[in-house]
């Protein structure tokens, strides 16, 4: 869909909010936000597309995972990368085709490939897809394993049923010392509290983890998210 066409339904739906709750209405969630992520990248501002903060989360992310050991030498998975925020720091720093990027966004998936020429990084060769699945199965990623693995401001925007799918398959893509970061919003209990956001208690990832052979680890103290995300570490268990 062209952006002209896109801002047009805002404009005949009234406001953003208004746009956001019909999509919701309309489609299935992950369908519903991935058009309204389409949506605010055809709008012109790919940065605030994806949340804004452009430079202090990229930085972040970066940062944060160059402690934890992060090497050019390692394969990295960005689940959920967006227009690049943080990915457009991982492939400048990463050897070349170390970098693995995908989105349900078709939008966000071509800025960032337009980023990436922008930047001078095509010479890293950087995998960008979009999940035409819209599923965290990782099929399209059958016979890679990767050594870091990031979901930033992802699990944030699911309902339960994606995040146990994501549990239940995430370790086909890992190997022995992979290791697994994602952020979360935290609550007392579970709560759908806005049209794209949720909370969850520690307690629901630790109960994922038992059940799928992880260990989990709250990494919040290392990571000072802007608006109060919550870290998690994920490892495979060990025999």
């Amino acid at each position: 869909m062209k952006p002209k066409v896109l801002i047009k339904k805002i404009l005949n739906w009234g406001s953003p909010d208004k746009y956001v709750r019909k999509l919701h209405e309309k489609k299935a969630y992950l369908d519903a936000y991935a058009a309204h992520t389409d949506t605010r990248v055809a709008e012109g501002d790919y940065q605030k597309a994806i949340g804004g903060s452009w430079e202090e989360m990229g930085k972040l992310q970066f940062e944060f995972l160059m402690k934890k050991g992060l090497e050019p030498g390692h394969r990295m998975f960005d689940i959920g990368c967006g227009t690049l925020r943080g990915g457009r720091h991982f492939i400048a720093y990463l050897d070349q085709g170390n970098y693995t990027g995908f989105d349900i966004s078709e939008e966000a998936i071509e800025r960032g490939k337009r980023l990436v020429e922008e930047e001078g990084l095509a010479g890293k060769k950087p995998n960008l897809f979009v999940s035409k699945e819209k599923n965290l199965k990782f099929k399209e990623l059958e016979g890679k394993k990767f050594d870091f693995i990031l979901a930033q401001s992802v699990l944030t925007h699911l309902p339960p049923e994606p995040i146990e799918e994501c549990f239940e398959n995430i370790g086909k893509i890992m190997k022995e010392g992979s290791v697994f970061y994602f952020t979360y919003f935290e609550g007392g209990r579970y709560r759908h509290f806005s049209i794209e956001d949720f909370e969850y208690p520690f307690s629901h990832f630790e109960s994922l983890a038992e059940d799928y052979g992880f260990l989990v680890k709250d990494c919040s103290e290392e990571y000072p998210h802007p608006i109060g995300q919550k870290m998690m570490e994920v490892k495979k268990k060990t025999a």
